[in-house]
């Protein structure tokens, strides 16, 4: 007998301590929708047991349109499932908790089921007058015929209908079988893909909308993708980036506000910025017939170092002035 394919959610399943801190270090309603993707994963094999291999997380993610790096968290930061790391295996103690009481109440009741139980009820055939000895009468002849013809008529429907579905192919496999010859789009790099992003205007701006960075998103966009790109070479995410969507989703994630790699690319754009800065504050100055001069302006001999780059020598009030 085939076993039923479900089990148990407990109703205190936000309690646990783990799902918490899940749910409030990510998005909690995608990261709680993507837990339970993997428990209905895990239900589906006879040991409840999967694979976590990359590439096979990696066609998850796509089945169910969610970000590759929200599902390897959700799998591997909150001690929310056992890994095997050496044989790339996952599974849950929860689902192998309340699947053991499950099955210890599906064998109780086959063992019940074998003491004794109450037979199965037998159809009663339809009696008619003939069946019972006795004669029918004219009206009965005529609604028996009527029955007769009801029923031949139903028949040939159903005969004309599933030859119709059959002769007639679906607007579905049309289109699939058109779609077959259409010609192949070219796989770009992933940098190739990340200098892309700067082209969605829309999405960029949304996407800085949410990132929490404010006018350091908006000046320094070209920097923060060379950033993305260096975090993608460090943890060797390269290889799943094959189309535009799989870089928009992972950048996302990536600058999503509160998050842990946000926090970081916050410190590093700044560290960049700090190294990019020209610290040279006489660097707009000229020098004619030997003395230091600023937009035309005559610098002393005796005057102290420029406060800024932009300041200029008020000779009337003998210092910097903007």
């Amino acid at each position: 007998m085939k076993k039923d394919q479900y089990f148990n959610l407990e109703v205190n399943l936000l309690n646990d301590d783990n799902i918490a801190s899940m749910m409030s270090e990510m998005n909690a309603a995608e990261a709680l929708g993507i837990y339970v993707m993997l428990l209905l994963h895990l239900r589906t094999k006879d040991t409840y047991e999967a694979s976590c291999k990359p590439v096979l997380l990696k066609a998850m993610a796509r089945r169910y349109d969610v970000d590759e790096v929200a599902v390897e968290r959700v799998l591997r930061e909150f001690d929310l499932f056992e890994l095997d790391e050496e044989g790339q295996m996952f599974r849950s103690s929860y689902l192998d908790r309340v699947m053991k009481s499950l099955e210890e109440k599906r064998k109780m009741d086959i063992e019940n089921g074998k003491k004794g139980g109450r037979p199965k009820k037998v159809a009663k055939s339809a009696e008619t007058l003939v069946s019972k000895g006795r004669k029918p009468t004219e009206n009965q002849k005529r609604r028996e015929e009527e029955s007769k013809e009801e029923k031949s008529k139903g028949s040939v429907s159903v005969v004309n209908n599933n030859r119709s579905n059959i002769e007639t192919p679906s607007l579905v496999s049309r289109l699939a079988d058109e779609g077959n010859h259409g010609p192949l789009q070219p796989v770009l790099p992933w940098e190739k893909l990340v200098d892309q992003l700067s082209t969605f205007q829309s999405y960029m701006e949304l996407a800085g909308q949410h990132s929490g960075l404010g006018k350091l998103f908006v000046d320094h966009q070209k920097l923060i993708l060379e950033i993305f790109k260096k975090h993608i070479r460090l943890y060797d995410k390269g290889a799943g980036l094959l189309f535009p969507e799989d870089v928009k989703r992972y950048f996302s994630n990536y600058i999503a506000v509160g998050s842990v790699t946000c926090r970081t690319l916050r410190e590093t754009l700044l560290k960049e910025l700090e190294n990019t800065v020209d610290k040279d504050v006489n660097r707009f100055e000229s020098v004619v017939d030997g003395r230091r001069t600023y937009l035309g302006h005559l610098i002393p001999v005796d005057a102290p170092p420029r406060p800024d780059a932009s300041a200029v020598w008020d000779d009337v009030k003998k210092r910097w002035a903007h």
